[in-house]
């Protein structure tokens, strides 16, 4: 007999609601909260129609309270770091990860250290500016971060390196049984591939105690330069511009679990075109749902497969809020690097320019 129901509080909110299910138990003292997870479950009459699927319901994770699902990694992530006594920490991110992540290490008063790429939004540098985090802007953000984490044992929070941000991911999972049953398939967007993880993984806890008969077809999708999932199950044989997961992960080192949860689920990957991504951002937009351009690829396979398959019931995820373009970014407080002896001078207090 299952004792799922058993181990969840209610008296929880958010991600915490499941906190018995983390690889690592995060004590309620030093549990954040900032009105993340539990995000709604939308179906929309008209949507059904175009896409074939008798229930197709939107995972809203574009209206968290950090406004894209990486909170419920974040939210877990940095709680983890307060709990082992961390005083500073660093990540380096496409945007999204970097808002959340600078929100909740404010709630913990815990230093944080953004490396930001010259291409990220402004729009999200505004939003990240907002708590007040060091910004470092580098060509090479990922390699900078990764040097500035070794040589100063500081932990590294992004989601591509730092195994303990799959395990807040679970609770989307958790969520959707708790609201919809058991699902046909599911559809999300595919970078390093720890929201997908954390699901799979969760899903396959369901599958094991007994809750579920069957996972749910999971269905990676990639678009753009992001394609290492998706290729294994198709033939690319070009790249078009679409900008959906532009500054993510393009190898990921979960690959290979990536591809074991797919075939676990009876699954896929998809790669969506650009053209494919527009024609399913103008949908959205004609039924008052406006997210990213991950979301909208979600969409667009989600479409893509329900024309194929007879689903009842499919759930895509909304993966982060669709941003328009800002002139408020403060440049004084950002820090221009492009060596590793500009960290040293960051880290000394001696650098002057920004």
């Amino acid at each position: 007999m299952s004792n799922f129901q058993d181990k969840i509080n209610n008296k929880e909110k958010g991600i915490w609601k499941y906190a018995e299910f983390y690889d690592e138990l995060v004590e309620k003292k030093n549990r954040l909260y900032l009105e993340d997870g539990n995000s709604e479950e939308i179906e929309s009459e008209n949507i059904n129609k175009i896409s074939k699927i008798n229930h197709l319901y939107f995972k809203r994770e574009d209206e968290n309270e950090t406004e894209s699902l990486k909170g419920r990694s974040l939210a877990y992530q940095v709680s983890l770091a307060k709990q082992n006594g961390k005083k500073e920490l660093v990540i380096s991110t496409s945007g999204n990860a970097g808002i959340a992540a600078a929100t909740y290490c404010q709630q913990a008063r815990i230093k944080l250290y953004i490396f930001i790429s010259p291409d990220t939004e402004s729009a999200k540098i505004v939003q990240m500016q907002k708590y007040d985090p060091i910004i470092i802007k580098s060509a090479r953000a990922i390699r900078m971060a990764n040097y500035l984490s070794a040589r100063y044992k500081i932990e590294n929070l992004r989601p591509s390196v730092n195994d303990s941000s799959i395990e807040g991911f679970k609770s989307i999972a958790f969520e959707i049984f708790e609201g919809l049953g058991e699902i046909d398939a599911l559809f999300s967007f595919v970078t390093s591939g720890s929201s997908f993880v954390g699901i799979g993984r969760a899903y396959r806890h369901l599958h094991e105690v007994g809750e579920i008969e069957k996972m749910p077809k999971l269905f990676a999708v990639q678009s753009g330069k992001i394609k290492s999932i998706a290729k294994e199950f198709e033939k690319i044989n070009e790249f078009d511009h679409s900008n959906a997961g532009k500054l993510g992960t393009k190898k990921t080192r979960r690959k290979n679990e990536i591809l074991e949860i797919i075939k676990l689920s009876k699954g896929s990957g998809i790669y969506i075109k650009d053209s494919e991504l527009q024609e399913a951002k103008k949908v959205l937009a004609e039924n008052k749902i406006y997210t990213s351009g991950e979301g909208c690829a979600s969409f667009a396979a989600s479409v893509k497969e329900g024309r194929k398959n007879h689903f009842n019931k499919v759930v895509c995820l909304l993966s982060g809020k669709q941003r328009e373009t800002s002139d408020q970014v403060n440049e004084e407080k950002i820090k221009m690097v492009e060596s590793f002896d500009d960290i040293d001078s960051v880290m000394s207090g001696k650098f002057d320019c920004c």
